[in-house]
């Protein structure tokens, strides 16, 4: 039986807070406890943040974005869209949040002779846990990864880790390809697919469900992450259960990695 990954729960110190693009903050945070090992947090995996604001009732999940094993901090990309993150986007360095995590199922990126790429499909914010992605197979070996990262105008287009293979995808065209990353990411797919690929993508539903199955119809091996309102992020309340094909799952325990042949995207609409 898998052992179980531990959570913690504590405080951390906020090392930075810079808006990196139109409303999407990167805040990067420093866990007080000694104990705490960022280099044992996968890509895929989020922390919850207490909420800021009064108003609010239940912590919001954030995907890992980034790890700095130099620094010993971790990263989150968020979007300012109401109070909460309005709050968030004031905070200082040296001030302090609690959380908890690192909570959820990662997936640990092939070694390079298990794939020869590994593309990463991203829309708006959902690029937040595929940075972390792009950084640890990167490490793994150059020029296997290629990421093809859509949003609505260059304004909100967040730097990555490897610019030199980004494909880049604007609604208005006043960045890369003029249309939707899903298109921009099937015609590679016809043109220059590789012999062994791994997708992996996170985004909007809809954006997720044509990447998934558009890599059905291709055989290609393709990963999803999810996301849903959550109260506890650790599976207890079970807020967050979605039927997938091999049965209910809760995103936040069993996810929010999961392989694109087992959702059942109705029940995610």
């Amino acid at each position: 039986m898998e052992e179980e990954k531990k959570v913690k729960v504590g405080w951390a110190t906020i090392q930075g807070n810079k808006e990196r693009a139109k409303k999407i903050f990167e805040l990067i945070l420093k866990p007080e406890d000694d104990d705490f090992d960022v280099t044992e947090m996968e890509p895929g995996q989020f922390v919850c943040l207490v909420l800021l604001a009064a108003v609010s009732v239940m912590a919001r999940p954030f995907s890992v974005s980034m790890i700095s094993t130099s620094h010993g901090t971790f990263s989150i990309l968020y979007r300012v869209v109401g109070e909460n993150t309005r709050l968030m986007s004031q905070l200082k360095i040296n001030d302090q949040i609690k959380f908890w995590g690192p909570l959820g199922q990662g997936l640990i990126p092939p070694e390079p002779d298990g794939y020869d790429e590994v593309w990463l499909v991203g829309g708006g914010i959902g690029i937040a846990p595929l940075r972390f992605f792009e950084k640890v197979v990167a490490e793994y070996q150059e020029g296997i990864v290629r990421v093809f990262y859509g949003n609505k105008t260059k304004a909100e287009i967040v730097p990555l880790y490897c610019q030199e293979v980004n494909e880049v995808a604007t609604d208005d065209g006043s960045a890369g390809y003029h249309g939707l990353v899903t298109d921009l990411f099937i015609q590679n797919l016809i043109t220059s697919r590789p012999e062994k690929l791994l997708v992996v993508t996170c985004g909007p539903i809809p954006m997720m469900k044509k990447v998934a199955a558009v890599c059905s119809q291709q055989k290609v091996d393709c990963y999803v992450i999810l996301e849903k309102i959550m109260a506890c992020g650790m599976g207890v309340c079970l807020g967050c259960s979605v039927k997938m094909k091999s049965g209910m799952k809760r995103i936040c325990h069993d996810g929010p990695v999961f392989p694109a042949e087992e959702v059942i995207w109705d029940e995610l609409a």
